[in-house]
Formats: C-alpha cells, sequence, structure tokens
C-alpha cells in the first residue's frame, strides 16, 4: 500500500472511531430535526465566519505566503534561539517511543479532529453562545496572528536544527497532509495553541460539562505536545496564549450580560429603514397639510427617536409643531389637534399641561405635539416648550458610541420598574437616562457611582451653573434649564431601588436585572393559603376616566388618609398597596387585627396636675362611653372607654366617604359606591398575579 494511502486510511479510521465515541458522549440524545435546521439558521453567520477564516487561511498557506517570505528575505528562529537557547533541545533528549507516539496521536488526529467536530457540536447541540465565541475568537484569533505569519517568518524548531520530524515516526509522511493546512514558517504566534485555547474557552459557555473537561485535557496535551514533538518554539506557544487573551477580551464581551441586552434591544438596520422612511413621511404629511390649511408652523422630531435613543419594542415618534409665539394659546391647540386627527390612524386626543393626539402612523405608536417656537428655554410659555432644547443638547453631547450605553441603562430601569417618569412609575425618564450616561460615561460607570450617592440629598450637575435649592431625593440639575430638576418626578423609594438593584448587578451580574422572568400566578387555594395568617381587608371602586397622571396621585394621597383615619380609630396598619385594573381600582390594607377589643384606655393628666385631674374625672366620670370610673395607676389617671368602631369593615364603610380622598375618587365613591371586602372577598382571578407578587419577598431580578 502506498504511503499516502497509510496515511489517509490512518486518518480516516481514526477520525471515525473519535465521531462514534464523542456523538455518544457528547451530542444531546435527542436532537429533533426541524429544531437542527432552525439551529443552523439562527448560528450561519457564525458558521459563514468560521468557514471565511479557514478559506483565507488556506490560501495564505497555499499561495501567498511564499510570495511574502521572498518579499521579507529573512527568516526570524534565529532570534528565538537566541533568547531561548537549548531549552526547547532538553525534551528532545526525553523523548521516548511511547510519548512520541502518544503526542503524535494527539497532534496528528486529537487536534485536527477537535478543531471541525467542535463546531458541530456547536451547532447541532443549539448551543449559540458558544458558537459566537468560537467564531469571533477565530476571527480576531486570525486576523492578530496573520501579520506575523506574512511578514515575520518563523521556522518550526525540527526544520531550524536539520532535524526529522517525530510525526513521522507516528504516521509516515503525514507532513504531506500537514503542509496543505500550515507551512514551515508560520510558527509565531502559535494557532494550534491559540485555537485549542480558543475551544477551550467555548466549550465553559456550555450546558456540556463532559465536552468542556474534555477540551481543558486536549488543550493541555496539545500544548505539550508542540513543544516535545519539537515543533514550536517556546516562544512561540507564549504568542499563542498571548494572542489567545487578547481574543478572550472579544468572546467575554460577546458574551457578557450587557452585549446579550443589546442584541436584544438594539433595533437592527431593516428596523431603523422602516423607522426611518415613516418619519420621513410622517413629517412630510405634517408640512403639506399646514401648506393646504394655511396653518403657519414647522414640524420637528424630538424625543428618543430623534436622539436614536430609543429601545426597538419600545417606539414612540414625538413630532412637534413649533408655532409663532405671536399665535394665541387657544388657536396653538385648535390647529395643533387638527393636524393629529386629519394624520394619525386611530388618534387620540389627551391632556397634560395642554392637549395632544395620539396614534398610529405607518405602524408606528406617534404622538403629535403643539409647542410655541422660541429661541431659548427661559422664553418657554408651556413646559413641553423646552423639549426641543433637551433634544439638541443630547444629540450634541452624546457621543455616537454611548447610545448604547443609554440603551442598557433604560432596559436595566425597565426590568427593575424604574423607568417612566410618569406618576404611575414615579421613576427615571428618558431625557434623565441620557443625562446620567453624559455625566458618567457608561452605564457601568453610573452603577459605580451610585456606591458613592449617600443617603439625603443627592444633587449632580452636568455643567456649573447656579442653580435654586432642591429638597428632592435625587438632584440632576437640567443643563438646558438650570431652574427645573430633571429627576423631580423620581420618589425616594424608586431611588432605593435603583441603588440597591445597581450594588446587587454589579456583584453579580444577570440577563434578569434587564429581562425579569415572567410572573406564574399561584393557583387562588395556594394564596389563600399563604395569606390565611394575615390580617387584609380591601377597598373596591370604579377607576375614574382620567389620564393615568393625574388618577395615580390621587390613589396615592387617598390611600394615605385611609391609613391615617385607622390608625387614629386604634387599627394599626402594617401594610398597604393599591391595584389599578382596567374599570376597577383595589386599595388594600393589611393590619394588626381588623376586630379590636370592645374598650380602650384613655391616658389623661398626672396625678399632681390637680387642676387638670379635676377636669378628667368631671367629664369621663359622666360619659356614656366610659365603662368604669377614671382610676389611678402609677401616678397617671386613666380611664376606660367604649370603642366607637371595633370592625375595621364597619368603620372604612362608614367612614370612608368622608376622608380626605382625591377629588375625582371622591366623587366617584359618592356617586357609585365602593365595597368594602375581606380577604375572602379578595381571592379573584384578576388579582391572581399581584396577590403572587406580594407573597414573594424576593426582588424582580431574583425570581
Amino acid at each position: 500500500m502506498k504511503t499516502i494511502e497509510k496515511w489517509l486510511l490512518t486518518m480516516g479510521i481514526s477520525n471515525l472511531i473519535l465521531l462514534l465515541f464523542a456523538v455518544t458522549a457528547f451530542l444531546p440524545k435527542k436532537e429533533k430535526k426541524k429544531r437542527m435546521i432552525k439551529q443552523f439558521m439562527e448560528q450561519r453567520f457564525y458558521l459563514l465566519i468560521i468557514v471565511t477564516v479557514v478559506i483565507i487561511h488556506l490560501v495564505e498557506v497555499n499561495i501567498v505566503d511564499s510570495y511574502a517570505t521572498n518579499f521579507v528575505g529573512k527568516d526570524f528562529a534565529s532570534i528565538f534561539k537566541s533568547i531561548e537557547g537549548n531549552t526547547i533541545k532538553w525534551f528532545v533528549s526525553q523523548w521516548t517511543p511511547t510519548l512520541i507516539f502518544l503526542f503524535g496521536v494527539i497532534y496528528i488526529i486529537i487536534y485536527p479532529f477537535t478543531l471541525w467536530f467542535s463546531p458541530l457540536l456547536l451547532l447541532v447541540s443549539g448551543e449559540k453562545k458558544a458558537m459566537r465565541s468560537l467564531a469571533y475568537g477565530l476571527l480576531v484569533i486570525y486576523l492578530l496572528a496573520l501579520p506575523f505569519y506574512l511578514f515575520l517568518p518563523v521556522t518550526n524548531v525540527y526544520t531550524y536544527y536539520g532535524s526529522t520530524s517525530a510525526l513521522n515516526s507516528v504516521v509516515p509522511s503525514i507532513e504531506n497532509f500537514f503542509y496543505t493546512t500550515t507551512t514551515h514558517n508560520n510558527c509565531f504566534p502559535s494557532l494550534h495553541v491559540a485555537m485549542i485555547l480558543l475551544i477551550a474557552k467555548s466549550a465553559s459557555f456550555t450546558n456540556n460539562k463532559r465536552y468542556h473537561y474534555a477540551t481543558l485535557v486536549v488543550a493541555v496535551t496539545v500544548i505539550l505536545s508542540v513543544i516535545y514533538l519539537f515543533i514550536h518554539w517556546l516562544t512561540d506557544v507564549i504568542g499563542g496564549i498571548l494572542v489567545f487573551l487578547i481574543a478572550s477580551i472579544v468572546v467575554d464581551w460577546e458574551n457578557s450580560v450587557e452585549k446579550e441586552v443589546l442584541r436584544r434591544i438594539t433595533p437592527s438596520f431593516k428596523e431603523r429603514k422602516a423607522l426611518n422612511q415613516a418619519v420621513i413621511t410622517l413629517i412630510r404629511r405634517v408640512k403639506e397639510y399646514c401648506a393646504k390649511t394655511r396653518i403657519n408652523a414647522t414640524p420637528l422630531l424630538v424625543g428618543s427617536v430623534a436622539k436614536d435613543t430609543y429601545l426597538k419594542d419600545s417606539v414612540d415618534i414625538d413630532l412637534f409643531i413649533l408655532f409663532p409665539k405671536s399665535i394665541p394659546r387657544e388657536t396653538l391647540e385648535k390647529q395643533g389637534l387638527s393636524i393629529g386627527r386629519a394624520i394619525l390612524e386611530n388618534p387620540e386626543e389627551r391632556y397634560a399641561e395642554h392637549p395632544y393626539v395620539r396614534g398610529r402612523f405607518n405602524g408606528f405608536d406617534a404622538e403629535i405635539v403643539p409647542c410655541y417656537r422660541i429661541k431659548k428655554p427661559g422664553e418657554k410659555m408651556s413646559a413641553v416648550d423646552r423639549t426641543p432644547f433637551h433634544t439638541d443638547y443630547v444629540k450634541e453631547h452624546l457621543p455616537v458610541g454611548k447610545k448604547d450605553e443609554v440603551r442598557l441603562l433604560k432596559q436595566f430601569l425597565k426590568g427593575i420598574g424604574c423607568y417612566g417618569a410618569e406618576a404611575e412609575v414615579e421613576g427615571f425618564s428618558g431625557y434623565l437616562c441620557e443625562l446620567l450616561i453624559i455625566k458618567y460615561g457608561s452605564f457601568k460607570r453610573l452603577l459605580k457611582a451610585t456606591k458613592e450617592w449617600r443617603k439625603g440629598r443627592i444633587v449632580i450637575k452636568i455643567k456649573e451653573v447656579p442653580t435654586p435649592e432642591f429638597f428632592d431625593p435625587l438632584v440632576v440639575i437640567d443643563p438646558v434649564d438650570p431652574k427645573r430638576n430633571v429627576a423631580s418626578a423620581l420618589s425616594k423609594e424608586k431611588l432605593s431601588l435603583f441603588i440597591h438593584a445597581c450594588k446587587e448587578y454589579l456583584q453579580e451580574p444577570k440577563i434578569t436585572f434587564f429581562f425579569p422572568r415572567e410572573t406564574k400566578p399561584l393557583s387562588l387555594r395556594e394564596i389563600e393559603k399563604r395569606l390565611s395568617d394575615m390580617h387584609i381587608i380591601g377597598i373596591e371602586f370604579p377607576k375614574p376616566d382620567i389620564i393615568p397622571d393625574n388618577l395615580y396621585p390621587q390613589i396615592r394621597k387617598s390611600l394615605k388618609a385611609i391609613v391615617v383615619s385607622c390608625e387614629k380609630e386604634g387599627f394599626e396598619v402594617t401594610d398597604f398597596r393599591f391595584v389599578v385594573q382596567n374599570d376597577r381600582i383595589y386599595l388594600l390594607l393589611k393590619v394588626k387585627n381588623v376586630l379590636l377589643s370592645p374598650t380602650v384606655t384613655h391616658r389623661g393628666p398626672p396625678d399632681w396636675e390637680k387642676q387638670h385631674v379635676k377636669m378628667f374625672k368631671e367629664k369621663w366620670s359622666v360619659n356614656k362611653d366610659a365603662v368604669r370610673k377614671p382610676y389611678l395607676k402609677d401616678g397617671r389617671w386613666y380611664v376606660e372607654v367604649k370603642r366607637k368602631y371595633r370592625d375595621l369593615k364597619t368603620f372604612l364603610k362608614d367612614k370612608l366617604p368622608a376622608a380626605s380622598l382625591g377629588k375625582d375618587i371622591q366623587n366617584m365613591v359618592m356617586k357609585q359606591g365602593f365595597t368594602v371586602l375581606l380577604l375572602r372577598d379578595l381571592l379573584k382571578e384578576d388579582l391572581r398575579v399581584f396577590w403572587t407578587e406580594y407573597l414573594d419577598e424576593r426582588m424582580p431580578w431574583e425570581r
């Protein structure tokens, strides 16, 4: 049999045996055909990178390398020899037939098999993160190594010393095959070392522990083999390790939580194109309508779309209609609303400081907001007039590379329930997010900076300007209008939650900070069981038809007023919450007891205050609510008084309408009434999610 046929047969049989073993040991047992096709389609980009690098490498080895070597006209192996001396030759003195055969098999058979089997396994197993690591790592390694292969030729050790390759003693003429995939002088940095370490690194991102451990063993033995078999210089090996470490930085970033989040929230080129086209069309339509109806106004794109800081699944086109300052407010509102109604699909008038129109346009949510065209923020005639200046400031001061940092912060805040300056949330506005990134430079640096945020007032200035004194928990001076605190809507509760979340995330980054798991509601029976030892009572009434920014402050005011009334009557409230449904509102109180003792001890004056004691005794001696005469105890007078309300349910039924409720809630309660509900009445299907989250004391990212 010819020599070439021998090594082909050896390689073929050995790879087949290894394949059968590897399939049994590492491949998932159940992989459906449809799923495998889907996984291939999802990972085809990474596979394309790998195939492209392999093709370029083969072209470099078989065509380009000889021209580059001739161009350089020098071999640098002698420099490596002068650095290392005869250290590498020591390994030759340790040669034994057994070790040569062992390391030869590792180099000739195990290593090539690992190279082609690893991407196949990752592809079939659907290990997208590991496949991405392998593809990007390979690309970085080869881009770093290629200049050295072309312009720093380093001959392998045994060729430099004029020795015979130890590999031929394992499989005769095997070098005929290997020198189609490499050359004698492509040694620095060692691609064997860099690649096998990369494969082991990629395997660490899989759920396949056996495969990971196997690649670690192979990595160690391959590195030993290139040294023991007199192939690579020690400097080559060190170079391979350094190249791998650089590639690891890229791999770690590509597999970081932040990068994964960005993949989910950053709009694609196709999505950007569709949005840009919609914006262009909307602006054109507004201009045409204004020209047709002779409205003296100009459209201007503002907000996160204009600043390119929007999240891909949360797109709002904010189009402001700028009117001259000379136009009366009534005309501005009338004409602004007419533009919105004429152009947007499903237009809906909404009201803030003045009315605007919300609707749909070419598949996107859009708002058309009338405002005055002013030259500087100090001339503002309404709160929205300064918004164009906010947009201009961010576009000017937020570097292009920092827009993704804003996206990360926004999604982080959404995940922990702190995003949005509206009254429902009392959190961080989009503009506040942008200013914080401008101030601190990145998402991570902002999170680290919160370690220095102390309790009390936290004041952040984007630029040093004189400002009035604010008393909000967080103060971020508006660089456009120094008299305004951008963080005024942020509650103390949400600020504390944000600071805590930052600390937790820095300790252990998790995707659930950005995308918390969906709550799986407990059964009503399980909820009842867990709530059975708690005293909970609720108030249910119809939801007033007002905008959320007016509704939620009224709910909070009403709830606090009810709590104060209850505690004055002796009902100790330990917790209180509210739930807003489509058409109903629930106010929920957790109390120490829903039923109080028949009497309450009323404390009087100390015995030495004779005049006050006389008045106290005269008052309570004849009072019909006193169940016994006043008595002296430990130097002070007391009296036992019959409670007016023992039962919390009765108290709420009688006294709720008289409490200091929000205006619209008060009207709703008076007109349509309310219902006081005991725990058994609160075990409703539409409250299952609320009760499940209430009973789960973990933070959203911990669930």
